[in-house]
């Protein structure tokens, strides 16, 4: 039985017959009834097409024309997707009208994408591995930092909140000698896997740095900074770094800073004072740079914090950075507990919001 509407369809719309045959993509006609009165040649090779029932056929497989039917109903475009003997195709199903707008019948083009669907399928299994490697990486990184707790006289706190799964934020604080020790605050450029690899690299540098280096912190820069430029890294990637020792015998905390905001507040005797420090960050482009040592005394009941700039450039909603007082606040108002609500009062006052890694580290001499 012929289709009433195929001379209407083809005679009367946009279509072609030969048009239609030259497209690469799978494309099929359905007529009002729900009848399927052309398939084109690519359609009829790579499916099958029965003259005499007008069904494409594979194997026990029909392909219905219920989503045509739908359309022609309601004259809605409509894009599905079919899984055809092995095969992902995105359909498009349109309305075929008269110049009157009436509909009598739709166009369906079948585009193969199962190349697209290997390639999502391989990111994901891609993106799979990669969080494994991130989450293995994370753990690493945690290992890096120091424990809360007592070292000796000294008390150890900190908060350090990653923006993504890795930091560009390393701290530690490591005994030398039975009189010193050493404590340093590194912030490396950017965030994610590149910085996170600087920060092992900086931990790993120090733990070899010779005793004689180490002792004095405008040495242990220039070391690191000598280490650094022989990785012979792209330009764009350097890191700040606070180094200081604290003598507990003398009761004296000599620092140099390579570049590194904000710089440490001591708070000793009820006031709070910002250890102002200058020099450059480590990086290949300033090779053969020194460093300056200063000096202030560390005693008993001093408190000394060192942030990273994640912290007192914090926004909230107003776009107000946290800033330096908010911070110094804190650690004035309160005897105990002033890492736990710091991390509080970010929180609340970025509501939930981090652009950078947040690392802050709090030493109390006992």
């Amino acid at each position: 039985m012929g289709s009433k509407y195929k001379d209407m369809i083809f005679n009367k719309s946009k279509l072609n017959y030969q048009i239609l045959d030259a497209i690469a993509d799978l494309v099929r006609v359905i007529d009002a009834d729900g009848r399927v009165i052309f398939v084109n040649n690519a359609m009829e090779e790579q499916l099958g097409y029965d003259k005499k029932t007008l069904v494409c056929k594979i194997d026990d497989f029909d392909l219905s024309t219920n989503i045509a039917n739908r359309t022609i109903q309601t004259g809605e475009v409509i894009q599905r997707e079919e899984y055809i003997d092995g095969i992902y195709y995105s359909v498009k199903c349109s309305p075929i009208k008269n110049l009157d707008g009436r509909i009598f019948g739709a166009v369906e083009v079948f585009r193969n994408t199962s190349n697209e669907h290997r390639l999502i399928s391989e990111i994901i299994d891609k993106n799979k591995k990669l969080s494994i490697e991130m989450a293995q990486a994370k753990k690493i990184q945690n290992s890096l930092l120091p424990k809360n707790g007592f070292i000796e006289n000294l008390k150890v706190e900190y908060i350090y909140r990653p923006s993504s799964v890795l930091s560009g934020d390393i701290f530690d604080i490591f005994k030398i000698d039975e009189e010193n020790f050493g404590v340093y605050i590194s912030d490396c450029v950017g965030h994610g896997f590149a910085s996170s690899m600087l920060t092992m690299f900086i931990k790993f540098v120090l733990r070899d740095v010779p005793f004689e280096i180490l002792i004095h912190p405008a040495d242990t820069l220039s070391y690191l900074q000598e280490k650094f430029v022989k990785l012979d890294l792209d330009i764009d990637n350097y890191f700040t770094f606070f180094y200081g020792v604290y003598n507990k015998k003398a009761s004296k905390f000599t620092y140099s800073n390579a570049g590194h905001f904000p710089t440490p507040i001591l708070v000793s005797n009820g006031q709070a004072k910002v250890l102002e420090a200058e020099g450059f960050p480590i990086t290949k482009f300033l090779n053969n740079e020194s460093y300056q040592e200063y000096e202030t005394d560390l005693r008993i009941t001093d408190k000394l914090l060192f942030m990273t700039d994640g912290v007192v450039d914090s926004k909230n909603f107003k776009e107000e950075a946290y800033g330096v007082n908010r911070v110094i606040d804190i650690l004035l108002n309160n005897d105990d507990g002033e890492i736990d609500e710091l991390n509080k009062k970010l929180y609340e006052f970025t509501m939930g919001e981090q652009k950078d890694d947040i690392s802050a580290l709090l030493l109390k001499i006992w």
